[in-house]
């Protein structure tokens, strides 16, 4: 050392067991405490940083449950959901009424050269042991395309009727009318 004692480690070596011992004891508390210090506070921070996260975690569990307990029981959904497809029985379509239907319909209107410009949703009845589906047609056509479509759909193989038919004259007829396609029931929907 500079300006300062020097130490003799000549006297450190060959000291009395007891000296030697301390100077080991306090380097070993030392290093131990430094140790400590370096893993233990970092490990610490990470821990806080976990109850953190872990109490956020709890917090929103709850307000879950919470949610959770307001919902109505699944027996009530269910029901209420038998409820409305009691309700909806009539709608449901034989296997192959709706879509085949339509795509029936629009070929006819294809073939016939007319142009269709709008069609409903179907109305639904029941009579005895028939099911009436109405679908509602808007057509733009020429007369004999109009005469056309109306050959085509009569000699179709589905059992059809055209009701509630109106004409608006122009140089194209626009075509208002009612298609009737008679379905027999074969049996619970």
């Amino acid at each position: 050392m500079i300006g300062g004692a020097q130490i003799d480690w000549q006297y450190v070596i060959f000291a009395p067991l007891w000296l030697r011992h301390s100077i080991i004891a306090f380097a070993s508390i030392l290093m131990g405490m430094l140790g400590w210090y370096f893993t233990v506070v970092p490990l610490t921070e990470v821990n806080q940083q976990v109850q953190i996260q872990l109490d956020k975690a709890k917090q929103q569990a709850l307000v879950y449950q919470q949610q959770w307990a307001a919902l109505p029981e699944i027996n009530l959904l269910k029901a209420q959901i038998q409820q409305i497809e009691s309700e909806l029985q009539p709608y449901h379509y034989q296997p192959d009424n709706g879509a085949e239907f339509i795509r029936l319909i629009t070929g006819y209107i294809s073939a016939s050269g007319c142009h269709l410009i709008d069609i409903g949703a179907p109305f639904v009845s029941q009579r005895g042991t028939l099911t009436l589906y109405d679908w509602q047609l808007k057509v733009s056509a020429n007369y004999f395309q109009f005469v056309e479509l109306i050959k085509l759909i009569s000699d179709g193989v589905r059992l059809t009727t055209i009701s509630h038919l109106t004409l608006d004259g122009g140089p194209r007829l626009t075509i208002n009318m009612t298609v009737r396609l008679y379905q027999l029931n074969q049996g619970p929907v």
